[in-house]
C-alpha cells in the first residue's frame, strides 16, 4: 500500500487564508505599543529607540494589525527601498504578540507591505540572527537564504540575507545582495559572504570582523582569557571645613577624585575592514551571483504572500492646473497588437 502513495518532491505553494485582522499604516500614537512589544522580542528583533519609531512612522514605513476590537496585535516596519536600490526593499522589524503567533498576523503584515511598495520594487530582503526561529517563518514564506554575516562582536552571532521575489509568477528578476554592511544597528563595518552550494543556512558560519584573523589563520583561535585584577583606588578623604574671616570653606577634594574627574570617556573608534578584503568580498558576490542567476534556485514556501501586479491601470483624477484625464497603461504586448 505504501508503494502507491505519492509523495511530492516539493512542497506545494498554499494560497493565504483570510485572517481576521486589519491593516493600517502607523500613526505616533502605535509608539507605547511598538517599543513595549519591541522589549518583549529584543533577542529577535534588536532595539530600536523611540525617537526612531516616530522617524519611521512619519516616514509611512510602520505598518499596524489590529483585530476586530481595533486593538493592535502586531507590526512591520519595512522600506522599499534598500541601499539605494530602487527594486529592493527591506523588512526591518516583525513583531506580533505571543498569544497571537502562528495564526498568519505575519504573512497579512507582509503582504500588506509588498501591495504598498513602489511598481518597481521586485525584491524584498531582511536580515535574520541565524539563532531564532524566526527564520523558518522567512523560510515558509519563500524566502531564500542567499548570504551571511557577522552580528555583532559582544555577541558573536551570525546574520542570515533572505531574499523573495515578491511579483507572483516572477522568475527572471537576478538576485541580489550587498558586499558589506555599514553602520546600521551593529554600528559597524561587516563583510558579506555568499552561501555556499551543499551548506545550510543553520550549519556554523566563520565570524569575519574588522581588523580580525580570516578564517584558517592560525592566530584566529580564540585567545585564553585571562582574570585581570582590578586596581584599588585609594578611599577619598572625607571633606571637612574651616573657618576663615567669618566664612566657611569647603575642604579641596583629593587629588585623586579631581583626575577622575578630569578623564573623559573616549569616543569609541568605527572598526574599518580592509579595503582589500571589501574589494575581494565584492568580487566574489559578482561571481557568486551571475552563477545563481545563470542557474537560480527555487523557494517554495507554504503560504503566498507575493504581489499581484495588475494588467491595466486607470487613472481619473483631475490636477488643479492640468486636466489629466483618463489614462490607460497597457501592457507592451497589448500596445503591439
Amino acid at each position: 500500500m505504501s508503494d502507491l502513495l505519492i509523495r511530492p518532491t516539493r512542497p506545494v505553494t498554499l494560497a493565504l487564508p483570510n485572517v481576521n485582522v486589519t491593516i493600517r499604516a502607523g500613526v505616533q500614537g502605535d509608539v507605547p505599543f511598538l517599543d513595549s512589544l519591541q522589549k518583549l522580542h529584543s533577542k529577535q528583533v534588536g532595539w530600536m529607540p523611540r525617537a526612531q519609531f516616530e522617524g519611521k512612522i512619519k516616514l509611512g514605513h510602520v505598518l499596524i494589525a489590529q483585530d476586530q476590537a481595533k486593538q493592535p496585535v502586531g507590526y512591520c516596519i519595512g522600506n522599499d527601498q534598500y541601499f539605494k536600490h530602487d527594486d529592493v526593499g527591506i523588512i526591518y522589524q516583525m513583531n506580533v504578540l505571543p498569544n497571537r503567533q502562528r495564526g498568519l498576523i505575519g504573512a497579512t503584515l507582509l503582504k500588506a507591505q509588498f501591495e504598498r511598495s513602489a511598481y518597481g520594487c521586485k525584491l524584498y530582503c531582511c536580515w535574520c540572527a541565524q539563532d531564532i526561529a524566526a527564520n523558518r517563518f522567512w523560510e515558509s514564506m519563500g524566502f531564500l537564504p542567499l548570504a551571511f554575516r557577522t552580528g555583532s562582536a559582544a555577541k558573536s552571532r551570525v546574520h542570515i540575507f533572505w531574499q523573495k521575489r515578491i511579483r507572483l509568477g516572477d522568475t527572471t528578476t537576478p538576485w541580489w545582495f550587498p558586499s558589506q554592511t555599514a553602520g546600521g544597528s551593529i554600528r559597524e563595518d561587516r563583510i558579506v559572504l555568499p552561501i555556499l552550494p551543499g551548506t545550510h543556512w543553520s550549519d556554523a558560519k566563520p565570524l569575519i570582523l574588522p581588523g580580525g584573523p580570516l578564517p584558517g589563520d592560525p592566530s584566529a583561535l580564540p585567545a585564553p582569557k585571562v582574570k585581570r585584577a582590578k586596581p584599588k583606588r585609594a578611599a577619598p578623604m572625607r571633606p571637612t571645613s574651616a573657618p576663615l574671616g567669618g566664612f566657611w570653606f569647603a575642604a579641596p577634594k583629593p587629588a585623586v577624585e579631581v583626575e577622575l574627574e578630569m578623564i573623559k570617556r573616549e569616543p569609541k573608534v568605527k572598526s574599518k575592514n580592509d579595503p582589500r578584503l571589501v574589494a575581494a568580498a565584492r568580487e566574489l558576490r559578482d561571481r557568486w551571483l551571475e552563477h545563481v542567476n545563470a542557474t537560480p534556485p527555487t523557494a517554495a514556501g507554504k503560504y503566498e504572500v507575493g504581489r499581484q501586479i495588475a494588467e491595466t491601470i486607470e487613472i481619473t483624477q483631475s490636477l488643479p492646473a492640468v486636466h489629466v484625464g483618463q489614462i490607460e497603461y497597457q501592457k507592451a504586448s497589448s500596445i503591439a497588437a
